[in-house]
């Protein structure tokens, strides 16, 4: 019974430390939060499920030019591929 409690915990920290690489965290991090998750699952993996439901990856949305056709992220004022006025206010119509 103590060898599936193990494996458990196990399978848990390794989950935790791949999730935590592909959310940004360096190698370190990532492996004391393994370690702590296998050595204390009660304490730290609610902490890591809180501190991972802060740090969620916003996700830009990519807008087309209406110029080029290239797709741009963020609001920038001028189109990084062709130059053109994207943003900002404008008096005249395009």
């Amino acid at each position: 019974m103590r060898f599936i409690g193990l494996l458990l915990a196990a399978a848990v920290a390794v989950w935790v430390y791949t999730d935590a690489r592909k959310r940004g965290f360096k190698t370190l991090a990532a492996v004391g939060w393994m370690l702590g998750v296998f050595l204390l699952m009660i304490v730290f993996l609610p902490l890591y499920l809180f501190i991972r439901a802060r740090k969620v990856k916003q996700i830009e949305v990519l807008t087309p030019c209406k110029y080029c056709g290239k797709y741009y992220e963020g609001t920038p004022l001028y189109c990084p591929n062709c130059g053109h006025k994207v943003g900002g206010y404008s008096f005249k119509e395009e």
